[in-house]
């Protein structure tokens, strides 16, 4: 068995392991050894933006989990993609570069995450970002990180914006500022039409650095703890099985799925669960795998007049080679785009003081009886857009089947188990039916194929949710950061019964933020750094 040393090891290489390898390797007499279960982001697919529709299709760089039958969605099991790959779900997810609401932060506080309010995080957003929009106090200029918002929106994108404010949504100028409600196109980690990953914007360039070695393909098997001390990580790589030994720290940033399922892999659980897994319980940690959140969406698919959809590009030869060759040339068409163009966060139920649902436009339609059960582009012209409850009050949990790194663990979402998120759904619904009906996108509209005629009830309605919602991708809560006692890591991420061990990624968010989680997962993994940093 092979045998390596470092002062830290950072078990997952996404998005929050490549920013803190290159933060703690900026201290030269730090060795700094990141070990990621997937290979080099190499695939060019990774790097263009409209690529990571052809990444979810293949699945080559995904741990491809699916939750159990859920209950409230009669049984269906849901596709998870989370990335397995350097950068991991940063290398391919659908770029939408959103932080949500300053009070997500504040909440975080009030839960007893303290330390992580808007003000205590907002530093940190402001430093890993170089923002392409003015200059604002809320804004970073010099960050790794590149953002903007997308350069050449199309049609149907303009076309949305506009109804949203002709129906009195107030046209948001920047949703990352002072404030994230109305209506606004995306904003984006792209860079000169290329996707600007956490692979991109920090470990790439820190990997000039002696003291930061980068080893993939490790499938992390379980966190060596002696003496109630981490000192290391058991591994097994090409070559068969290595012991990573740290002399400072260990750092699991694997996310909310693998950080949870390694923890309890190495003893750190219900202490009951793991003993009937066969699993020596070096500390007992009920709320390991619980507190799990995720935002869950319903698309509205149209047929719609020829208005420039990526249905429309994609089956004419000529025009997608077109699309391709203008891209090389200009870096600022539709493949510089990801999953969606525009958002609009809106407030659906009398007397709220914030919007509870996202809205998201996007520039084609898939086949599918539901909308949703294929990958493949609709033969029409046709867009979508999508909505979610931003703050669901519905609560999962991940369980381990096995005892053994091999087997994915037991995932229950447990979609639209409150009763408040069914009811955000529904008014949500109804504003996209009012959204639809609104020139200039009423126009652009030939037939509403999803939900369509026969879905005009709420229980019609309800139904369709039912069968045809899926994950938005942001999976997170599962190892809670707080200051309570069953909290299972504190408020500087260090694991409760455990020295020398952090968690650093979206497992330990104690809510989902509002929006799309990724600049959240960047902002938790500087501050992860300086915590570390400061304590050596």
């Amino acid at each position: 068995m092979k045998l390596r040393e470092a002062d830290y090891v950072i078990l997952g290489g996404g998005s929050a392991g490549c920013v803190m390898a290159a933060r703690l390797s900026e201290d030269p007499s730090a060795r700094v050894a990141l070990l990621e279960a997937g290979p080099w982001d190499r695939n060019p697919w990774i790097h263009i933006p409209m690529g990571f529709a052809r990444l979810y299709v293949t699945k080559k760089f995904d741990w491809n989990y699916q939750t159990e039958a859920e209950p409230e969605l009669g049984g269906r099991q849901v596709y998870w993609p989370r990335g397995r790959v350097i950068g991991g779900s940063g290398s391919v997810n659908g770029l939408v570069f959103l932080r949500g609401s300053p009070r997500d932060y504040d909440r975080w506080a009030q839960s007893g995450a303290r330390g992580w309010s808007y003000d205590d995080c907002l530093p940190a957003f402001r430093k890993l970002e170089t923002f392409a929009g003015p200059e604002s106090e809320f804004r970073g200029k010099d960050g790794p990180v590149q953002v903007g918002e997308v350069p050449e929106p199309s049609p149907g994108c303009r076309a949305f914006v506009e109804a949203c404010e002709r129906l009195g949504f107030p046209r948001n100028p920047d949703n990352n500022a002072a404030w994230f409600e109305g209506v606004a196109p995306n904003q984006l980690n792209v860079h000169r039409g290329w996707r600007w990953s956490p692979a991109t914007a920090y470990l790439k360039p820190a990997m000039r650095r002696p003291n930061l070695e980068v080893a993939t393909e490790r499938l992390g098997l379980r966190i060596l703890i002696e003496n109630g001390r981490a000192t290391g990580v058991l591994v097994r790589g090409p070559e068969g099985e290595e012991v990573w030994r740290a002399r400072r720290e260990v750092i699991l940033s694997a996310g909310a799925i693998e950080s949870p399922k390694m923890l309890m892999l190495s003893g750190i659980g219900d202490g009951a669960a793991l003993q009937g897994l066969g699993i020596p319980v070096a500390v007992h940690a009920p709320e390991v795998g619980k507190n799990l959140q995720d935002h869950f969406m319903v698309r509205f698919a149209f047929r719609t007049r020829p208005c420039g959809t990526l249905n429309e590009i994609m089956a004419n030869p000529l025009r997608a080679a077109g699309l391709g060759l203008d891209w090389m040339l200009r870096r600022r068409n539709q493949m510089a785009v990801g999953a969606s163009e525009a958002s609009l966060f809106a407030r659906v139920l009398p007397g709220s003081e914030e919007p509870e649902v996202q809205f998201q436009f996007v520039n084609f339609s898939l086949g599918g009886n539901q909308g949703t059960s294929a990958s493949s582009l609709a033969k029409h012209p046709g867009f979508t857009f999508n909505f979610c409850v931003c703050r669901p009050d519905s609560r999962g949990e991940l369980t381990l089947r096995a005892p053994s790194a091999e087997v994915k663990p037991r995932i229950v979402a447990n979609y639209l188990s409150a009763a408040s998120d069914i009811r955000i759904m529904l008014e949500s619904a109804k504003l996209g039916r009012r959204i639809a009906a609104t020139e200039p996108f009423a126009g652009l509209i030939e037939e509403e194929q999803f939900p369509g005629r026969g879905t005009e009830s709420e229980d019609q309605m309800l139904d369709y949710i039912r069968k045809a919602g899926t994950t938005v991708y942001h999976p997170c809560g599962t190892v809670r950061m707080g200051a309570d006692e069953r909290s299972v890591v504190d408020t500087e991420l260090r694991v409760r019964g455990v020295a020398g061990l952090r968690v650093a990624d979206a497992s330990v968010f104690p809510l989902v933020p509002s929006s799309n989680i990724h600049p959240a997962v960047l902002m938790l993994a500087e501050r992860a750094a300086e915590l570390i940093q400061r304590a050596a």
